[in-house]
């Protein structure tokens, strides 16, 4: 099931498109992958940025889907 949330990215790396989201629910980080951004906003996506995004289950933990900027 997923669910709407707010966060600030922790870390994100252009060469891999893998980073990180701190959830402001403090729960566990959430992984993000540049193919849940729209083209623009990966270009201004950095850490301290914060961010809107749907939190699903992925096979490996949290993952974020739908991320755009808030």
């Amino acid at each position: 099931m997923s669910r709407k949330m707010t966060g600030i990215v922790k870390s994100f790396d252009f060469k891999s498109g893998k980073g990180l989201i701190i959830p402001s629910d403090g729960r566990k980080d959430v992984f993000l992958h540049v193919s849940a951004l729209s083209n623009s906003e990966s270009q201004t996506l950095k850490p301290g940025v914060r961010v809107e995004f749907y939190r699903i289950n992925g096979l490996s933990g949290p993952m974020a889907a739908n991320i755009f900027l808030s």
